[in-house]
Protein backbone atom coordinates (compact mmCIF):
# COMPACT_ATOMS: atom_id res chain seq x y z
CA UNK A 1 0.00 0.00 0.00
CA UNK A 2 1.97 3.01 -1.20
CA UNK A 3 1.18 6.68 1.11
CA UNK A 4 -0.37 9.32 -0.36
CA UNK A 5 1.39 12.57 -0.75
CA UNK A 6 0.06 13.85 2.03
CA UNK A 7 0.33 11.32 4.52
CA UNK A 8 4.20 10.99 3.48
CA UNK A 9 4.25 15.06 4.12
CA UNK A 10 3.10 14.21 7.82
CA UNK A 11 4.93 11.40 8.43
CA UNK A 12 8.10 13.45 7.06
CA UNK A 13 7.46 16.17 9.11
CA UNK A 14 6.78 14.21 12.10
CA UNK A 15 10.03 12.38 12.15
CA UNK A 16 11.82 15.56 11.76
CA UNK A 17 10.17 17.14 14.83
CA UNK A 18 11.53 13.47 16.61
CA UNK A 19 15.01 13.85 15.08
CA UNK A 20 15.27 17.40 15.74
CA UNK A 21 13.56 17.11 19.35
CA UNK A 22 16.19 14.33 20.53
CA UNK A 23 18.75 16.28 19.19
CA UNK A 24 17.69 19.40 21.70
CA UNK A 25 17.69 16.98 24.42
CA UNK A 26 21.38 15.42 23.49
CA UNK A 27 22.51 18.93 23.32
CA UNK A 28 20.75 20.17 26.54
CA UNK A 29 22.46 16.88 28.34
CA UNK A 30 25.87 17.76 26.68
CA UNK A 31 25.64 21.37 27.75
CA UNK A 32 24.96 19.72 31.70
CA UNK A 33 27.89 17.25 31.65
CA UNK A 34 30.18 20.23 30.05
CA UNK A 35 29.45 22.86 32.65
CA UNK A 36 29.69 20.17 35.13
CA UNK A 37 33.09 19.58 33.70
CA UNK A 38 34.26 23.12 33.34
CA UNK A 39 33.29 23.91 37.27
CA UNK A 40 35.47 20.71 38.68
CA UNK A 41 38.22 22.57 36.07
CA UNK A 42 38.09 25.71 37.50
CA UNK A 43 37.94 24.59 41.08
CA UNK A 44 40.79 22.14 40.46
CA UNK A 45 43.19 25.01 38.97
CA UNK A 46 41.72 27.74 41.16
CA UNK A 47 40.81 30.03 38.06
CA UNK A 48 37.34 31.73 37.69
CA UNK A 49 35.30 30.25 35.38
CA UNK A 50 33.78 32.03 32.62
CA UNK A 51 30.47 31.50 31.27
CA UNK A 52 30.21 33.18 27.86
CA UNK A 53 26.52 33.40 26.89
CA UNK A 54 23.31 34.41 28.10
CA UNK A 55 22.36 31.18 29.94
CA UNK A 56 17.96 31.96 29.68
CA UNK A 57 18.84 33.25 26.15
CA UNK A 58 18.49 29.55 24.13
CA UNK A 59 14.68 28.90 22.81
CA UNK A 60 15.19 25.69 25.30
CA UNK A 61 17.11 27.26 28.09
CA UNK A 62 14.59 30.00 28.76
CA UNK A 63 11.81 26.70 29.67
CA UNK A 64 15.17 24.76 31.72
CA UNK A 65 18.50 26.07 32.58
CA UNK A 66 21.36 23.93 31.46
CA UNK A 67 24.16 25.42 32.88
CA UNK A 68 24.44 28.57 35.62
CA UNK A 69 25.82 32.17 35.61
CA UNK A 70 29.52 30.77 36.76
CA UNK A 71 31.33 33.14 38.23
CA UNK A 72 31.24 35.63 35.85
CA UNK A 73 28.81 35.55 32.52
CA UNK A 74 29.91 37.67 29.39
CA UNK A 75 27.20 38.49 26.70
CA UNK A 76 26.67 41.06 24.58
CA UNK A 77 22.94 41.68 25.39
CA UNK A 78 24.09 41.15 28.90
CA UNK A 79 22.84 38.24 31.55
CA UNK A 80 19.45 39.54 33.63
CA UNK A 81 19.57 36.98 35.82
CA UNK A 82 23.45 36.14 36.41
CA UNK A 83 25.07 38.36 39.77
CA UNK A 84 28.33 39.43 37.76
CA UNK A 85 27.59 39.99 34.14
CA UNK A 86 30.01 41.91 31.87
CA UNK A 87 28.33 43.38 28.44
CA UNK A 88 30.51 42.66 25.66
CA UNK A 89 31.04 41.48 22.47
CA UNK A 90 33.96 38.90 22.14
CA UNK A 91 34.52 39.20 18.95
CA UNK A 92 35.41 42.63 20.19
CA UNK A 93 38.08 41.74 22.52
CA UNK A 94 40.06 42.08 24.52
CA UNK A 95 37.05 42.23 27.11
CA UNK A 96 37.73 44.79 29.82
CA UNK A 97 38.12 43.10 33.27
CA UNK A 98 38.77 39.41 32.15
CA UNK A 99 42.68 39.04 32.15
CA UNK A 100 44.96 36.92 29.71
CA UNK A 101 45.57 33.09 30.99
CA UNK A 102 43.13 33.36 33.71
CA UNK A 103 39.65 31.47 33.85
CA UNK A 104 38.23 28.50 32.46
CA UNK A 105 36.08 29.36 30.16
CA UNK A 106 32.20 27.47 29.20
CA UNK A 107 30.58 28.34 25.74
CA UNK A 108 27.18 27.10 24.65
CA UNK A 109 25.63 27.73 21.69
CA UNK A 110 27.28 30.95 21.25
CA UNK A 111 29.93 30.61 18.35
CA UNK A 112 27.23 29.80 15.64
CA UNK A 113 25.59 33.46 15.98
CA UNK A 114 29.30 35.52 16.05
CA UNK A 115 29.91 37.61 12.54
CA UNK A 116 33.41 36.96 13.51
CA UNK A 117 34.55 33.09 14.14
CA UNK A 118 38.45 33.48 14.47
CA UNK A 119 37.99 37.02 16.36
CA UNK A 120 35.89 34.87 19.04
CA UNK A 121 37.79 31.97 19.12
CA UNK A 122 41.13 33.54 19.40
CA UNK A 123 39.43 35.77 22.63
CA UNK A 124 38.43 32.96 24.57
CA UNK A 125 41.75 31.33 23.83
CA UNK A 126 43.41 34.67 25.39
CA UNK A 127 40.88 34.29 28.31
CA UNK A 128 41.51 30.54 28.61
CA UNK A 129 45.17 30.12 28.27
CA UNK A 130 45.14 26.56 26.71
CA UNK A 131 42.81 24.24 25.46
CA UNK A 132 42.28 21.97 28.67
CA UNK A 133 40.09 25.03 30.06
CA UNK A 134 38.11 25.45 27.26
CA UNK A 135 34.36 23.89 27.09
CA UNK A 136 32.37 24.30 24.19
CA UNK A 137 29.08 23.09 23.45
CA UNK A 138 27.98 23.22 19.55
CA UNK A 139 24.64 22.98 17.92
CA UNK A 140 24.81 19.44 15.93
CA UNK A 141 25.70 20.74 12.33
CA UNK A 142 23.57 18.06 10.79
CA UNK A 143 20.39 19.86 12.31
CA UNK A 144 17.60 22.04 10.58
CA UNK A 145 18.09 24.05 13.80
CA UNK A 146 21.55 24.36 12.62
CA UNK A 147 20.35 25.64 9.61
CA UNK A 148 17.37 27.86 9.94
CA UNK A 149 17.45 29.03 13.35
CA UNK A 150 17.14 32.83 13.33
CA UNK A 151 20.80 34.30 13.27
CA UNK A 152 22.81 31.15 12.55
CA UNK A 153 26.07 32.02 10.94
CA UNK A 154 28.14 28.49 11.08
CA UNK A 155 27.84 25.06 11.87
CA UNK A 156 30.13 22.56 13.24
CA UNK A 157 32.11 21.49 15.82
CA UNK A 158 35.20 23.12 17.99
CA UNK A 159 37.33 19.85 19.45
CA UNK A 160 39.53 19.96 22.09
CA UNK A 161 42.33 16.85 22.44
CA UNK A 162 44.17 17.77 24.96
CA UNK A 163 46.47 20.58 24.72
CA UNK A 164 45.10 21.09 20.84
CA UNK A 165 41.68 22.71 19.49
CA UNK A 166 39.93 21.79 16.48
CA UNK A 167 37.95 24.05 14.53
CA UNK A 168 35.41 21.83 12.24
CA UNK A 169 33.16 24.81 10.83
CA UNK A 170 31.94 26.29 8.09
CA UNK A 171 29.08 29.32 7.43
CA UNK A 172 25.86 28.57 6.89
CA UNK A 173 25.02 28.86 2.96
CA UNK A 174 22.20 31.06 2.43
CA UNK A 175 21.29 29.25 -1.46
CA UNK A 176 21.09 25.90 1.19
CA UNK A 177 19.54 27.88 3.82
CA UNK A 178 16.95 28.78 1.12
CA UNK A 179 16.45 25.03 -0.40
CA UNK A 180 15.57 24.15 3.30
CA UNK A 181 13.45 26.58 3.85
CA UNK A 182 11.47 25.75 0.49
CA UNK A 183 11.74 22.27 0.70
CA UNK A 184 10.02 22.42 4.37
CA UNK A 185 7.07 25.08 3.16
CA UNK A 186 6.48 22.06 0.41
CA UNK A 187 5.97 19.81 2.74
CA UNK A 188 3.86 22.08 5.17
CA UNK A 189 1.80 22.93 2.31
CA UNK A 190 1.58 18.95 0.79
CA UNK A 191 0.18 18.25 5.06
CA UNK A 192 -1.68 20.13 5.41
CA UNK A 193 -3.45 21.84 2.10
CA UNK A 194 -6.78 20.28 1.77
CA UNK A 195 -7.39 18.15 -0.78
CA UNK A 196 -10.61 17.91 -3.18
CA UNK A 197 -12.64 15.78 -1.18
CA UNK A 198 -11.75 17.83 1.87
CA UNK A 199 -12.53 20.63 0.01
CA UNK A 200 -15.88 19.35 -0.71
CA UNK A 201 -16.92 18.30 3.12
CA UNK A 202 -16.73 21.56 4.05
CA UNK A 203 -19.52 23.60 4.80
Amino acid sequence: MSLSPKLFARFALGAATIVEGIAALTRHRERELAFDAAIERAKATGRRLVVIGDPDAGAHTRIHRAYGCGDVCIDKNGCPACPVTIVADITHGPIHGVDDDSAVVFVSCVLEYVDDLHAALGEISRIAGVAENVFIVSVQPWTLTARLYPGARWRGRVVNHGSEQTVHMKSVDREERLLIATALGLTLATAFWPNKEEREREP
